[in-house]
Protein backbone atom coordinates (compact mmCIF):
# COMPACT_ATOMS: atom_id res chain seq x y z
CA UNK A 1 0.00 0.00 0.00
CA UNK A 2 1.39 3.72 -1.10
CA UNK A 3 0.39 6.82 1.18
CA UNK A 4 -0.57 9.04 -1.83
CA UNK A 5 -2.00 12.26 0.41
CA UNK A 6 0.89 14.35 -1.15
CA UNK A 7 -0.05 14.26 -4.30
CA UNK A 8 -3.83 13.70 -4.15
CA UNK A 9 -5.20 14.50 -0.14
CA UNK A 10 -6.56 10.70 -0.07
CA UNK A 11 -5.78 10.02 3.78
CA UNK A 12 -6.74 5.94 3.09
CA UNK A 13 -3.57 4.13 1.40
CA UNK A 14 -3.65 3.35 -1.60
CA UNK A 15 -3.33 -0.10 -2.93
CA UNK A 16 -0.50 -1.26 -5.75
CA UNK A 17 -0.06 -4.45 -7.47
CA UNK A 18 2.02 -5.67 -10.40
CA UNK A 19 -0.78 -6.17 -12.50
CA UNK A 20 -1.22 -3.14 -15.14
CA UNK A 21 -5.16 -2.32 -14.60
CA UNK A 22 -6.14 1.08 -16.43
CA UNK A 23 -5.09 2.35 -20.09
CA UNK A 24 -4.15 5.89 -18.29
CA UNK A 25 -0.56 5.81 -16.42
CA UNK A 26 -2.30 8.19 -13.36
CA UNK A 27 -5.34 5.67 -13.01
CA UNK A 28 -3.46 2.48 -13.23
CA UNK A 29 -2.81 0.36 -9.86
CA UNK A 30 0.90 -0.79 -10.91
CA UNK A 31 2.69 2.80 -10.60
CA UNK A 32 4.07 4.97 -7.36
CA UNK A 33 4.59 8.07 -8.28
CA UNK A 34 7.65 10.77 -6.72
CA UNK A 35 6.68 11.98 -2.86
CA UNK A 36 4.67 8.90 -2.17
CA UNK A 37 5.45 6.28 0.99
CA UNK A 38 5.21 3.01 0.84
CA UNK A 39 3.13 2.15 4.19
CA UNK A 40 3.03 -1.61 3.68
CA UNK A 41 5.85 -2.96 1.22
CA UNK A 42 5.41 -5.53 -1.67
CA UNK A 43 7.88 -6.99 -4.00
CA UNK A 44 8.68 -5.53 -6.55
CA UNK A 45 7.39 -2.12 -5.50
CA UNK A 46 9.51 -0.96 -2.71
CA UNK A 47 13.01 -1.40 -3.10
CA UNK A 48 14.71 0.61 -0.37
CA UNK A 49 12.69 1.24 3.19
CA UNK A 50 9.75 4.05 2.60
CA UNK A 51 11.67 5.36 -0.70
CA UNK A 52 11.24 3.84 -4.18
CA UNK A 53 14.75 4.49 -5.66
CA UNK A 54 14.08 4.28 -9.46
CA UNK A 55 11.47 2.53 -11.99
CA UNK A 56 12.25 -0.07 -14.31
CA UNK A 57 9.00 0.63 -16.54
CA UNK A 58 8.77 -1.16 -20.22
CA UNK A 59 7.16 0.47 -23.20
CA UNK A 60 6.67 -2.87 -25.93
CA UNK A 61 9.28 -5.09 -25.04
CA UNK A 62 9.72 -5.74 -21.61
CA UNK A 63 13.60 -5.46 -21.18
CA UNK A 64 13.67 -1.80 -22.23
CA UNK A 65 14.36 0.01 -19.08
CA UNK A 66 12.79 3.09 -18.80
CA UNK A 67 14.29 5.81 -17.02
CA UNK A 68 11.93 9.44 -17.02
CA UNK A 69 10.83 9.69 -20.27
CA UNK A 70 6.85 9.33 -21.91
CA UNK A 71 4.88 8.55 -18.40
CA UNK A 72 6.98 10.28 -15.45
CA UNK A 73 8.14 13.07 -18.03
CA UNK A 74 4.05 13.86 -19.03
CA UNK A 75 3.57 13.53 -14.72
CA UNK A 76 6.48 16.34 -14.22
CA UNK A 77 5.15 18.23 -17.19
CA UNK A 78 1.35 18.09 -15.65
CA UNK A 79 2.57 19.04 -11.97
CA UNK A 80 4.73 21.65 -12.84
CA UNK A 81 2.41 23.54 -15.18
CA UNK A 82 -0.33 24.09 -13.15
CA UNK A 83 -2.06 27.30 -12.55
CA UNK A 84 -2.90 28.36 -9.22
CA UNK A 85 -6.50 28.11 -8.92
CA UNK A 86 -8.78 29.13 -5.89
CA UNK A 87 -9.74 25.91 -4.09
CA UNK A 88 -12.91 24.46 -3.94
CA UNK A 89 -14.12 25.28 -0.42
CA UNK A 90 -12.92 28.93 -1.26
CA UNK A 91 -15.05 28.57 -4.81
CA UNK A 92 -18.04 27.36 -2.49
CA UNK A 93 -17.48 29.98 0.38
CA UNK A 94 -17.41 32.73 -2.18
CA UNK A 95 -20.41 31.16 -4.27
CA UNK A 96 -22.41 31.02 -0.65
CA UNK A 97 -21.25 34.66 0.14
CA UNK A 98 -22.90 36.38 -2.94
CA UNK A 99 -25.82 34.29 -2.40
CA UNK A 100 -26.06 35.43 1.10
CA UNK A 101 -25.54 39.14 -0.42
CA UNK A 102 -28.27 39.00 -3.38
CA UNK A 103 -30.79 37.71 -0.25
CA UNK A 104 -29.55 41.00 1.85
CA UNK A 105 -29.76 43.16 -0.85
CA UNK A 106 -32.90 41.95 -2.02
CA UNK A 107 -34.52 42.02 1.33
CA UNK A 108 -33.19 45.76 2.09
CA UNK A 109 -34.54 46.82 -1.02
CA UNK A 110 -37.93 45.59 -0.62
CA UNK A 111 -38.37 46.40 2.52
CA UNK A 112 -37.14 50.35 1.93
CA UNK A 113 -39.83 50.60 -0.83
CA UNK A 114 -42.25 49.07 1.44
CA UNK A 115 -41.34 51.25 4.32
CA UNK A 116 -41.77 54.69 2.02
CA UNK A 117 -45.24 53.14 0.48
CA UNK A 118 -46.35 53.05 4.34
CA UNK A 119 -45.27 56.44 5.12
CA UNK A 120 -41.97 56.90 6.61
CA UNK A 121 -39.28 59.83 6.04
CA UNK A 122 -36.70 58.95 3.33
CA UNK A 123 -34.43 58.76 6.18
CA UNK A 124 -36.22 56.46 8.24
CA UNK A 125 -36.16 54.33 5.12
CA UNK A 126 -32.54 54.14 4.54
CA UNK A 127 -31.91 53.46 8.55
CA UNK A 128 -34.11 50.39 7.92
CA UNK A 129 -32.58 49.08 4.57
CA UNK A 130 -29.11 49.59 6.11
CA UNK A 131 -30.59 47.88 9.12
CA UNK A 132 -31.96 44.81 7.22
CA UNK A 133 -29.06 44.49 4.93
CA UNK A 134 -26.77 44.21 7.91
CA UNK A 135 -28.59 42.14 9.75
CA UNK A 136 -28.55 39.49 6.93
CA UNK A 137 -24.78 39.51 7.21
CA UNK A 138 -23.56 36.01 8.90
CA UNK A 139 -21.37 37.11 11.86
CA UNK A 140 -20.29 33.47 12.60
CA UNK A 141 -19.37 32.41 9.01
CA UNK A 142 -15.66 32.92 9.31
CA UNK A 143 -15.85 30.99 12.84
CA UNK A 144 -17.98 28.20 11.16
CA UNK A 145 -15.55 27.76 8.68
CA UNK A 146 -12.87 27.76 11.09
CA UNK A 147 -14.25 24.82 13.32
CA UNK A 148 -15.23 22.97 10.10
CA UNK A 149 -11.57 22.99 8.74
CA UNK A 150 -10.03 22.13 12.21
CA UNK A 151 -12.59 19.35 13.11
CA UNK A 152 -12.37 17.43 9.10
CA UNK A 153 -8.05 18.63 9.66
CA UNK A 154 -8.01 16.57 12.78
CA UNK A 155 -10.39 13.50 11.09
CA UNK A 156 -7.72 13.18 8.23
Amino acid sequence: QVDNSSLTGESEPQTRSPEFTHENPLETRNICFFSTNCVEGGQGIEWALGTVLGSLHSMGDPCTPFWGSHHPGRIATLASGLEVGKTPIAVEIEHFIQLITGVAVFLGISFFILSLILGYTWLEAVIFLIGIIVANVPEGLLATVTVCLTLTAKRM
